[in-house]
């Protein structure tokens, strides 16, 4: 019995070695390997993602996950190729497709069979979609903290609600991309966004973009205000949203078809921002000379914050929605311009606006 242990000694040996060699990778060899980092990082042939350190590596459906890092003992840091990545959020686009979008899915270039066709047919939006928002995470650190999940539904969405669908992430980024800084955070961001992209975007003969009551459902997609010079709440609010995605800023629309139930009141929609776990509210801030709105400020700060139009849960109350792009099947976005539409994902955020503003 000695003699064959001692046969097989040296093979024991030798795998142990390669097991603690494997164990001891770091990221940057692309082993599934756990380690320690101050940063998650992403470059031009690797997407890092991160997610809670509560979080079992087993259970997160991302394609090829090369390696595993624990970032500062408080998160986890998961590497994928860009390739993968790419195919990743693809599928995460094609998968959450809204309904009245199903019949033009070569259009918005998802090709099934991925052929390349002449004259650029194959060409939609969805591969500068995908392109563009790993560029973000490749060159603003900001991205970092953000989780896999949120990155998909709030930046790499392509829709708000249901506006035209067009090419405009390009046209964004080559336009707003130098109003930010690798090492900027995202409140830089954001107000730097909201005092500058209104002219920035403003056709050549305005100063800047205007706000005009009553352009829903006649100009409120980006391309159509870049266009015409004017929007109303719901265009400015999905031109934000875009804007914001475009640099890397978790973003999204959210209002109220109804103001107390009744339509005759009218409606109003704004954006809502990631940060660090919180969605917060803000208004676009059109107005010259007016001050910025931003996420230091306070919910009271805007003026449809208040008390008056949230009176806690009765029969005239105020409901409020934020738009998705994953469906919950029970719950839509309701749109005052197509009030029997329910095909735009929603979540009801109306607890959130009662406890807010229900003490302005």
């Amino acid at each position: 019995f000695f003699s064959k242990i001692m046969s097989i000694l040296p093979t024991l040996l030798l795998l142990l070695s390669l097991v603690a060699k494997v164990s001891s990778r770091s990221p940057d060899d692309h082993g599934l390997s756990l380690a320690q980092s101050s940063r998650c990082r992403s470059n031009e042939t690797h997407v890092a993602w991160t997610m809670k350190t509560d979080v079992r590596p087993e259970t997160v459906h991302i394609r090829g996950i090369r390696s595993l890092t624990t970032i500062a003992g408080k998160s986890l840091c998961f590497l994928q190729t860009r390739a993968d990545a790419e195919k990743d959020l693809y599928g995460y686009l094609r998968l959450h497709v809204m309904q009245f979008d199903l019949p033009f899915l070569e259009t918005l270039g998802f090709n099934e069979e991925d052929k390349a066709l002449p004259d650029g047919l194959s060409s939609g939006m969805i591969g500068n979609t995908i392109d563009l928002a790993l560029q973000s995470k490749i060159e603003l650190n900001y991205t970092d903290a953000l989780p896999h999940d949120v990155f998909r539904e709030f930046v790499l969405n392509y829709a708000s609600l249901n506006e035209a669908r067009s090419n405009w992430r390009p046209l964004l980024w080559k336009k707003l991309r130098h109003l930010v800084n690798p090492e900027d955070d995202i409140d830089t961001v954001v107000r730097a966004s909201n005092t500058a992209i209104w002219k920035i975007l403003a056709p050549a003969d305005q100063d800047q973009l205007i706000f005009k009551s009553g352009s829903t459902p006649l100009v409120f997609d980006p391309m159509s205000i870049l266009s015409f010079g004017y929007a109303s709440c719901t265009g400015f609010a999905i031109l934000f949203v875009n804007a914001l995605r475009t640099l890397g800023v978790p973003a999204r629309v959210a209002g109220t078809a109804a103001w107390y139930q009744e339509r005759e009141e009218g409606n109003h929609n704004w954006v809502e921002v990631w940060k660090d776990g919180t969605w917060y509210f803000m208004e676009p801030t059109l107005t010259p000379d007016a001050p910025v709105d931003d996420l230091t400020q306070p919910p009271c700060h805007r003026w449809f914050c208040s008390k008056g139009r949230f009176t806690g849960f009765s029969e005239n109350t105020t409901f409020v929605y934020a738009a998705r792009m994953e469906s919950t099947k029970s719950t839509f976005f309701p749109m005052a311009w197509e009030w029997t539409n329910f095909d735009v994902p929603g979540e009801d955020v109306s607890s959130y606006y009662q406890e807010q503003c229900g003490k302005c």
